[in-house]
């Protein structure tokens, strides 16, 4: 009996056209351009779910346990909602005290940089100092005891490289013969002297590889806080019409005077 029922070739439903009243709000939507739409905006909330879970487990050693809470994954308790714009007079305000705060952390990296400068010059003058060594000024009344100063002066450097020379000599045969030459107790107490002025050496070489880092580093952030001071200070000039500028859209724009 069903077979027959299915049989007989029934009437063809066809979709309701759109009323000729309705015509002017557009077309009339169907169950099937619901069915895509549907469709497509599922899509579309899965992909933004799978980013924000993403963007969640990015870092991983940022991770806390209230970051899995409903709350957080909702944007709060009642869904994401449009954030409320600050008043003018607010954001001039939040303007001055950010102003401030730079202004604070910039003295302070003034202070510190003024004196590790002054330090890395101090250092640099005892260098200069050092590689330079002791010199003497003889003034003279004529060319000739200019002259015969200047020969005293060659004999007498003549003089000390060779006893330099014969110093260097004796020095290296002592560093040859001392074990043999020198008691045991006076070889240890010297190597632990060299050692200790060879340590002395590095420490004081690595505190002043340690100071210039350190002025390059104070030096960078002196000039990322000038700029930020510089750029704070042109947002509070555009709010207050004081001065021109581009907006976002590129246009350039200046502040039109009262003409006297």
């Amino acid at each position: 009996m069903s077979s027959m029922r299915n049989a007989v070739q029934r009437r063809v439903h066809r979709e309701r056209a759109q009323p000729a009243a309705r015509e002017k709000w557009g077309l009339l939507e169907k169950h099937k351009d619901y069915s895509l739409r549907a469709k497509d905006y599922n899509l579309k909330k899965a992909q933004l779910q799978r980013l924000r879970e993403k963007a969640r487990n990015r870092n991983p050693d940022e991770f806390a346990y209230g970051m899995m809470s409903e709350g957080s994954q909702t944007h709060g308790k009642h869904g994401a909602r449009e954030s409320k714009s600050l008043s003018h007079a607010t954001v001039s305000l939040l303007k001055t005290q950010d102003a401030g705060y730079l202004r604070v952390v910039g003295e302070r990296v003034r202070r510190q940089l003024a004196q590790t400068e002054e330090e890395a010059n101090l250092q640099k003058g005892i260098k200069r100092v050092e590689s330079l060594g002791g010199k003497k000024l003889i003034f003279v009344d004529s060319v000739e005891e200019q002259q015969q100063e200047k020969a005293n002066r060659d004999e007498q450097e003549d003089d000390g490289e060779d006893d330099e020379d014969a110093s260097r000599e004796l020095t290296v045969e002592e560093l040859k013969h001392m074990a043999k030459t020198m008691p045991k107790k006076q070889v240890e107490a010297e190597k632990r002297a060299r050692k200790e002025l060879f340590i002395a050496r590095r420490m004081k070489e690595k505190a002043a590889e340690s100071r210039l880092k350190k002025l390059a580093t104070l030096k960078q952030q002196h000039a990322d806080i000038s700029a930020a001071e510089e750029e704070l200070a042109l947002q509070r000039a555009k709010m207050a019409r004081s001065v021109g500028g581009v907006n976002k859209h590129g246009v350039k724009w200046k502040v039109r005077e009262r003409k006297k």
